[in-house]
């Protein structure tokens, strides 16, 4: 698997700002005996849940701000985004540093020995318990990844998953894919559409999308975004419109077969 180059040496914005409309709340279940946080946010009537798996930089205040209005579109959705770092992000001075960084990954973002799966499920059981009867999930970066390794697995809850500028997505990483996926490029990926294009060979209800912003740089919805920018802002709120189109689209699919 090759890491996006951007994903190396493009650091935080420090001057976002966001006042966040959930709240961060224990997941019921602990994970290898520990506690978990996560952010909620979202209509708390909605049946549709979404988990979010952030970006190697952890909570951040464009990616609250991405979550907040993804669970407001489209008639609203329960969104949870677990803490997969508990210990925090990536620390600043790895940027610029690749083999730092992937060590840092495989020490912390590790799918099995990080026990991604788990803390994914776990958010899972708690929108479950309230009232959800549907989930997608969305990755950014890093987070692509992890996503498709969970729609990967047998019995998969989810009925879709993606995610904007995913970094390791290739036709080899999204092989066992049993969703539908949305993929939204930035101008430092490769050329996903072969990915999208076998996925929809497969059958599925809802057809795969595929949507690149060549505008945009890798990491501008989550912790490398400044939305103070309106180019920036812009594309934003095209991708939050087209996440939430899809998730709704799948999940109006699956209630046709209730």
């Amino acid at each position: 698997m090759s890491l996006v180059a951007a994903c190396c040496n493009t650091p935080a914005v420090e001057n976002a700002h966001w006042h966040n409309k959930g709240d961060f709340v224990e997941l019921s279940t602990e994970i290898a005996g520990q506690k978990r946080k996560t952010y909620v946010t979202g209509p708390k009537d909605s049946k549709r849940g979404i988990v979010a798996i952030y970006d190697i930089f952890a909570y951040h205040p464009t990616t609250h701000q991405f979550y907040d209005r993804i669970a407001l579109s489209h008639g609203g959705f329960q969104l949870s985004a677990p803490d997969y770092f508990p210990e925090g992000g990536i620390p600043p001075e790895y940027m610029g540093d690749s083999a730092k960084l992937m060590g840092w990954i495989g020490q912390h973002g590790d799918y099995h020995k990080n026990h991604i799966l788990e803390v994914t499920l776990a958010a899972v059981e708690d929108l479950r318990k309230a009232g959800c009867t549907s989930f997608s999930l969305i990755g950014q970066c890093w987070g692509v990844l992890m996503a498709a390794k969970v729609v990967s697995e047998e019995g998969t809850p989810f009925l879709s998953a993606g995610g904007p500028h995913p970094s390791f997505i290739s036709l080899e990483t999204t092989n066992d894919v049993k969703t539908p996926l949305i993929l939204l490029p930035s101008q430092n990926e490769a050329d996903l559409v072969p990915v999208i294009q076998r996925n929809n060979t497969r059958g599925f209800a809802v057809e795969s999308e595929h949507h690149r912003f060549d505008n945009m740089h890798h990491g501008w919805t989550g912790g490398r975004g400044d939305w103070t920018v309106p180019e920036q802002f812009k594309a934003a709120l095209e991708a939050i419109e087209l996440f939430g189109a899809f998730y709704a689209k799948v999940a109006a699919a699956n209630d046709s077969k209730l």
